[in-house]
């Protein structure tokens, strides 16, 4: 790489001439501006990071470690907002990915520090909990998507609970009372939440909620987490009064339950309705007829992570921001038969 000396060796100047012209400094003609200028073009010089903080001209640098998001489609909107609240503010986004090793968060914390960052983002794929071991007294630490037992610093998560709330919700709306709910595994943070969503609108609605028809329908399969879908489906499908309406506990969910709902000979939405959740546009948009779902939040908890890594005067403020997805009605769900 060129440095200051070669630059100042092809603009036959001194180099403090050209530190000078890099600080700022007006008291240099345009002339040898120039010639400085034209120098580092030709030579491709970019000034040290590290030497311009030393002389307060930091750009600043937000840093974000990922767990496996730069490799997730669905939960990439988180990176998309961080970078677009960054450009906003003229600030560079620096990212590592930790694969989910603590080795990895550690080593990606010390080196990011060196890099001088105003504040370190972590993202997880899911929602879950965390356990952060380092202190963040200097470098604060935003969560975004995970959380700790202990809160200690600022933590956005998706709102769980409204998303199922409302999904369910829409269909009570359309005259369901018998609705089952397929869900992920029972100890995920996301599925209680959404369970409790789901009893909370049944409740409201005056609806009982059926014990029977809520159901773990993930394993811990390596080859396939939907392999007990089936039994799962005929045994419900199975009751004296089977419902009219499924809630699954994500799209890839719903998408299997499309293929096997059918196979048992119901169409869809004419004598059952299947919603999923996430909005993985993938799966939703594809499907026929189209999934009714909840989109997660993803760009928006991202911007508003940014935002309190920019912003000094809100990383003072640990409590949890939770942000509602959007639901998102499509041709899926319709009217119950009579």
């Amino acid at each position: 790489m060129s440095s200051i000396k070669d630059v100042a060796l092809k603009a036959n100047v001194s180099v403090k001439t050209v530190s000078r012209i890099l600080s700022g400094y007006e008291g240099v003609s345009e002339k040898t501006r120039q010639k400085v200028e034209h120098a580092i073009h030709e030579l491709e010089f970019y000034p040290s990071a590290a030497a311009q903080s030393l002389r307060g001209q930091e750009k600043g640098i937000v840093c974000l470690i990922t767990e496996r998001l730069t490799t997730t489609p669905d939960s990439f909107d988180i990176i998309a907002g961080i970078q677009n609240e960054c450009e906003k503010h003229g600030k560079l986004l620096m990212i590592g990915e930790s694969g989910g090793s603590k080795k990895s968060f550690s080593r990606l914390v010390d080196d990011f520090r060196r890099q001088r960052a105003e504040a370190i983002i972590y993202a997880t794929v899911y929602h879950r909990e965390v356990s952060i071991e380092q202190s963040f007294n200097k470098c604060p630490l935003i969560l975004v998507n995970c959380f700790e037992k202990t809160l200690r610093h600022p933590t956005i998560l998706p709102d769980d609970y409204l998303g199922a709330y409302q999904l369910t919700q829409s269909l009570l709306e359309k005259g369901h009372k018998k609705i089952a709910y397929l869900t992920l595994f029972k100890d995920m943070p996301a599925t209680a939440l959404r369970l409790n969503g789901f009893a909370a609108a049944l409740k409201k609605a005056g609806v009982e909620l059926d014990e029977e028809l809520v159901r773990e329908a993930v394993c811990h399969d390596p080859d396939d987490e939907f392999a007990m879908l089936p039994n799962v489906l005929k045994d419900i499908m199975s009751r004296s009064q089977r419902p009219t309406a499924i809630c699954c506990g994500n799209d890839k969910m719903a998408m299997r339950v499309y293929m096997l709902i059918r196979q048992m000979g119901y169409s869809i939405p004419e004598t059952i309705s299947i919603v999923g959740y996430d909005d993985y546009k993938l799966i939703a948009e594809n499907l026929l007829p189209k999934l009714s779902t909840v989109s997660l939040p993803y760009f928006n908890m991202g911007q508003m992570a940014a935002q309190i890594a920019i912003k000094k005067e809100l990383q003072a403020n640990t409590k949890i921001q939770e942000i509602s997805g959007k639901l998102v009605l499509r041709g899926s769900h319709g009217i119950p038969p009579t």
